[in-house]
């Protein structure tokens, strides 16, 4: 980034770290946490692979079991944070955001044939995410019983309200948070 006083640019940049996420499984933008509420108020974090982006838009693209957690939690509340920090870029991202399902659609049919075989695995076990097991390996796979996994796959849409960002450096820290509405944004400059 060459210019940490120009809003228009960090903006450009900002979705431009998102978007190479998800082609780049070694970037740290792969990877975000998405953080939502259990029922007790109390916060749940779990680190999710960018599957799309669309910067005009505002929307982050996730997929996930329908079974987990996340997904009765998103159900109770659509408000969410997800937060990605790159050491290599001495950049934290946080984007307030509105969650939504989805399942049954197009856009989930397009999402499950684009995705790896390795991917579409993880959908064929037949205990829910995060279910008790006697032993580490002690869950079984029976994909005739979910259409090959496919009954269990949801996209996790993620429109965007609030971008904050964080740009660490000796020479002086950056922190300034945008705030969408519609099109538009208005830039807020933060103390870091």
């Amino acid at each position: 980034m060459k210019n940490f006083n120009d809003p228009l640019e960090i903006h450009n940049q900002i979705w431009s770290f998102m978007e190479k996420g998800v082609k780049d499984r070694n970037s740290a933008f792969h990877t975000p946490t998405l953080i939502t509420l259990e029922d007790d108020n109390n916060a749940a974090a779990r680190t999710l692979v960018l599957r799309e982006v669309n910067k005009n838009s505002r929307i982050l693209r996730f997929h996930s079991d329908q079974r987990s957690k996340k997904i009765e939690q998103v159900h109770s509340n659509p408000n969410a944070l997800i937060h990605v920090y790159s050491q290599e870029d001495k950049l934290q991202l946080r984007f307030k955001s509105k969650l939504s399902l989805h399942i049954n659609e197009a856009l989930v049919d397009e999402a499950w044939e684009k995705s790896y075989g390795m991917s579409k695995i993880c959908y064929q076990v037949d205990e829910s995410p995060g279910s008790q097991i006697n032993i580490p390996d002690g869950y079984q796979f029976t994909p005739e019983k979910n259409h090959e996994g496919k009954d269990n796959f949801i996209v996790i849409i993620a429109k965007i309200i609030e971008t904050e960002w964080l740009y660490l450096s000796c020479d002086g820290h950056r922190r300034a948070k945008f705030t969408y509405d519609n099109e538009e944004f208005k830039v807020t400059w933060l103390v870091p």
